[in-house]
């Protein structure tokens, strides 16, 4: 009995030594990026990876965020009718979109579809001996391959965030006005009544956040990666996973600190 419980505590302290050293090989490998990001050698990388981070993820995100505004607007009025208050189903859709749902979709969507990419690119260079031909060249495999990659999603992220955010009280708008019968100016006049400036500033701040998460999780998984085709599979799978909980876990902790502390 006791030496099951001394098993359990050996693989508890063993999960959480293995959980330390991969948030400290995540904020070393961020680090490193981040000082090499301005590197005027890389610039042609960055506006390509805009366009695959960014501009590509357009049409997805787009149409995510007009359906979600649309679907938040009709769960919200539904309940808020039952009190007289539909017209402010507006407001509760912008204020939701702007603080908390329009950074953190934005990121899910970019863990998906850029993260698990990133993941399989870099696994696939790692494995084909790639990067160490990179270091045998004496190039950095940090500031050649990833800090560009950064510097796009730090751009890319917050531009798709505003867009979202519009896109969203566009969703709402058309539920709002043309199924529910809300007045437009009111619904809209509600819908920008309760945004402050510090709110659209810590959906940017989120967004950023979030963008260094989903690259630099990527990255180190491809960085990581062993064991041929069967590697790069499981590289992809991991960073989506680890990209996802760590996305959820920041958000935790900067709207805390934002509005709680």
């Amino acid at each position: 009995m006791y030496r099951n419980i001394f098993i359990d505590i050996e693989k508890m302290g063993s999960a959480v030594l293995t959980s330390i050293s991969y948030f400290g090989s995540l904020t070393i490998l961020a680090v490193n990026a981040l000082k090499t990001m301005l590197s005027s050698k890389r610039k042609k990388n960055i506006f390509k990876h805009i366009n695959e981070i960014g501009i590509q993820s357009f049409p997805i995100v787009g149409i995510i965020a007009f359906l979600i505004g649309m679907v938040l607007v009709m769960e919200t009025a539904y309940t808020l009718k039952k009190f007289g208050a539909e017209i402010y189903a507006g407001g509760i859709v912008s204020i939701s979109m702007i603080r908390e749902l329009g950074p953190v979709f934005i990121a899910i969507v970019m863990a998906g579809r850029v993260g698990g990419s990133i993941a399989a690119e870099i696994g696939t260079m790692k494995i084909t001996e790639q990067i160490d031909a990179l270091e045998v060249m004496a190039v950095d495999p940090v500031s050649y391959l990833i800090s560009p990659r950064l510097m796009a999603g730090i751009i890319s992220l917050p531009a798709l965030f505003i867009i979202s955010f519009f896109l969203s009280i566009l969703g709402a708008f058309a539920i709002g006005v043309l199924m529910l019968g809300i007045p437009s100016g009111m619904f809209l006049y509600q819908s920008f009544r309760f945004i402050e400036l510090r709110d659209l500033i810590i959906g940017l701040i989120k967004s950023i956040v979030f963008a260094v998460v989903v690259i630099t999780v990527a990255s180190h998984e491809g960085l990581r990666t062993e064991g041929g085709a069967v590697g790069v599979g499981k590289a992809a799978t991991t960073s989506v996973v680890a990209s996802f909980f760590l996305i959820i876990l920041t958000n935790l902790i900067l709207t805390g600190i934002f509005y709680f502390i």
